[in-house]
Formats: C-alpha cells, structure tokens, sequence
C-alpha cells in the first residue's frame, strides 16, 4: 500500500475542486458549455485559498481561460465585477494568511470536497 503524502493529497483535492467547479456546466463568462476548465482567481501558491471554491475557482472554457491568462489586467477587472469590491477584498487577504496543512488537515478537506 502507497503512503499517503501531502502532495499526494493536493492533487487529490486540485482534482475534486476542478471537477466540482467543472460541474457547474457553463463558463461565467461567455456560458459556454464546451471544453470546461477551473482557473484560480489567486494561483493554487497561496493554500488559504487554493480549494475555496465558492471564491477562488471560476468555471471558463478554454477560450476564456486563455484569454484571461494572456489579459491578466482585464482578468482582474472582471473578477472585481464578478465578485464585488468588497468580496473581492476579503478574499486578497485571505489569500495571504499563512496556512500550513497536516496530512489530517487535507484528508478531512478532501472528504468534504468529496460529500458535495
């Protein structure tokens, strides 16, 4: 039996969190419903935020995605739009708490990942 490790478990919930955003069927910006991918509004760097999925992880296709990674000032504007100034704020500081997982931190973050 493979030991469990912290990476491991990362690309385990990277996993679960794209396919639970992917499941919202249509991107958020064109509601296109074709080749569906997450984007992180902070990247995947900051663990505070990294599986928030109700704040950090957009649903966009392809096309959108790639236009927001090539336009990352137009990517901002939107976000702040999408969210709101104040929504927007509360999760630019979040982003920046230092959050150090256990290996028993990131099961019971997957198994709730998993439930929803």
């Amino acid at each position: 039996m493979r030991k469990v490790t912290k990476s491991s478990l990362r690309r385990k919930l990277d996993k679960e969190a794209s396919r639970i955003v992917r499941s919202r069927g249509r991107c958020v910006r064109c509601k296109s419903k074709e080749n569906l991918q997450t984007a992180h509004i902070f990247s995947r760097t900051y663990n505070a935020t990294r599986w928030d999925i109700e704040n950090n992880l957009l649903c966009l296709c392809a096309s959108c995605h790639w236009f927001f990674h090539k336009n990352p000032v137009l990517f901002g504007e939107y976000v702040r739009g999408l969210l709101g100034a104040e929504r927007y704020a509360l999760l630019k500081e979040t982003r920046n708490q230092i959050t150090k997982y256990t290996i028993e931190d990131l099961i019971i973050k997957l198994n709730i990942l998993k439930d929803l």
